[in-house]
């Protein structure tokens, strides 16, 4: 068998044994649990001592049966590893160890074996503090190399030590000491760093085990939290939703109904507990179909609402069972995109029985106040004869000067009256979608022989309104006539201004001084009846449609005719 004059056989077998050992034992640091480093640091230092002062126990010689073999070898390595992974106090347990080991030995503790074991301590506890404040280079490989050429040098001068003692006294042969420790020298770099990048690899796993066990805790921390919040904020919708008097219907895009609330399972029949995820209570247009009394027209209707529609779709939805309601949709949406469709019923039945009534009470008044008009014309048509009759007789010029004068209150009165009858139906009548391009032609008909241009510029769109407003449109128009000078133009257009639609009467007269912007539509301004204005303004607002006039003097009259959302239409 060959041997190198610096490496003897035994030398090798008790590296391979001291490592094997070792390096199997260290593998027990994997189970020290990491969460001892953030509990207690003292706990885990002595964790990380027992484990490596078990590495040392074992690797002892006299457990190998090489009884004849030193007790501290290659094993010093453990001493200041294990100070670099838990501190001076994981140090000292394994140098403990250690010392046991050499005092249960042949030869006993000897002050070599204690320099050795605390030139290791010191070595742990520099690699420590150093790494603690980040004072070495941060790569592993230059650190662990570092310390193995920290522990062949203290094992280097131990040799030499022993050298010292057992030769006859003159000079140490330095040589021959120094190249019978290179081996170990050599053998103790790469051992450490093997090892070190062993316990660096179990460090990296936990520490990642326990980022991820950490990130898992958060996130089911917030899994618990977002389903406390999403549980009271479905509480809360469903509390708000079932405290409504409204019938409400979630629909999909297909139609199919997915969540309704217990005022909706009344009114539609459907059944009393709500479905389940994925579940569906029916089509919402087939049961609706079943309930109404003209599904035909109400369909058309739906039919022609656009994808994002939120409006009234009829505000007379009648019921075979007598009910009436309004029927209002709001597009259902998530994010950008249409989900489907929230449908409410609002029950209106004592609503219109009331307007009904009130109707019907208007229509005898109106039949009292029209024969009372008429008999009130008749009698002033006849004292407006004898008042001629007068006037005939009276030559005097001061007395006729009276006349003129009763005459002209007697025409004022007898025009108060036709206006009365020509606003009689005011509020009576039911409001109804009109067209409005066509009410605006209908009032300009009425005024052809002016040789006034005409336009409008609506499209196709329809307002909710009193059947009156086309003598909105007619007041307008004449107030032009009267007041705006050479008028030989009159314009109507529509606008979208989110979320209403608003309309602009425009001529090219003189307009309105600013002073009297507000005034004009005051009850008893103006320079004819003084009734023009005010009640077109009392026409619009019945269903909740407002104006204001809002040109520049000089440059024509411009009234803003604002409709709210669900009371226009674009068919």
């Amino acid at each position: 068998m060959i041997e190198l004059p610096f490496l003897s056989l035994d030398l090798l077998r008790s590296m391979v044994q001291n490592f094997t050992i070792i390096a199997t034992l260290v593998l027990l640091y994997n189970f020290i649990p990491d969460t001892l480093i953030s509990r207690s640091k003292l706990a885990f230092s002595i964790c990380v001592g027992f484990v490596f002062g078990l590495a040392a126990a074992i690797s002892m010689p006299a457990l190998w049966h090489t009884a004849d073999a030193a007790v501290i070898g290659f094993n010093l390595i453990l001493v200041p590893l294990a100070g670099v992974v838990g501190g001076p106090v994981s140090s000292l347990a394994v140098a403990v160890v250690l010392l046991a080991g050499c005092f249960s030995s042949a030869g006993g503790i000897s002050l070599q074996d204690i320099v050795t074991v605390m030139c290791g301590i010191l070595l742990g506890a520099l690699f420590y503090a150093g790494t603690s404040l980040n004072r070495f280079p941060k790569s592993p490989f230059i650190q662990f190399l570092l310390l193995g050429t920290g522990v062949a040098v203290i094992e280097a001068y131990a040799t030499v030590f022993s050298f010292a003692v057992v030769r006859p006294p003159g000079p140490v042969p330095v040589m021959p000491a120094l190249i019978s420790v290179l081996p170990f020298v050599v053998a103790s770099c790469i051992i450490t760093i093997i090892l070190g990048y062993i316990i660096g690899f179990i460090d990296r796993r936990k520490a990642a085990e326990k980022e991820l066990r950490e990130y898992r805790a958060h996130l089911e921390d917030l899994v618990k939290e977002r389903t406390a919040e999403l549980r009271q904020a479905n509480a809360l919708q469903k509390a708000t939703i079932e405290s409504t008097a409204d019938a409400i219907l979630v629909v999909d895009r297909q139609g199919l109904i997915r969540a309704y609330n217990q005022k909706a399972s009344r009114i539609l029949g459907l059944p009393a507990h709500l479905p389940k995820e994925g579940e569906v209570a029916g089509e919402f247009p087939q049961i609706l179909a079943s309930r109404i009394e003209d599904p035909a027209t109400v369909f058309s209707l739906i039919a022609a609402l656009p994808e994002s529609a939120e409006q009234v779709v009829t505000p007379d939805l009648r019921f075979t069972n007598r009910k009436i309601y309004e029927l209002y949709v709001q597009a259902q949406m998530i994010g950008n995109r249409s989900a489907g469709r929230v449908w409410s019923l609002h029950d209106i039945t004592a609503q219109r029985h009331a307007e009904e009534a009130i109707r019907a009470v208007n229509s005898k008044l109106v039949l009292l106040s029209g024969i009372t008009r008429h008999d009130i014309l008749n009698q002033i048509t006849a004292l407006s004869a004898y008042l001629d009759l007068v006037r005939e007789r009276i030559a005097d010029p001061p007395g006729s000067g009276h006349l003129e004068t009763m005459g002209k209150i007697l025409e004022v009165i007898r025009l108060q009256l036709e206006f009365t009858r020509d606003y009689q139906d005011l509020g009576v009548r039911e409001p109804v979608w009109q067209n409005i391009g066509t009410v605006f032609s209908r009032a300009a008909e009425s005024f052809a022989e002016k040789k006034i241009a005409f336009r409008y510029d609506t499209g196709t769109a329809e307002i909710y309104a009193d059947p009156l407003i086309e003598r909105v449109f007619y007041n307008l128009i004449d107030n032009s006539i009267r007041h705006g000078g050479h008028v030989t133009e009159i314009r109507l257009s529509a606008e979208k201004a989110d979320p209403d639609l608003l309309l602009v009467y425009e001529d090219n007269g003189t307009g309105v001084v600013p002073e009297e912007k507000e005034k004009i539509f005051l009850k008893g301004f103006g320079k004819h009846t003084g009734l023009g204005m005010f009640l077109a303004k009392e026409i619009l607002s019945i269903t909740g449609i407002t104006i204001r006039e809002n040109g520049i003097h000089g440059q024509g009259v411009r009234f803003s005719i604002r409709v709210p959302s669900g009371r226009f239409r674009t068919p």
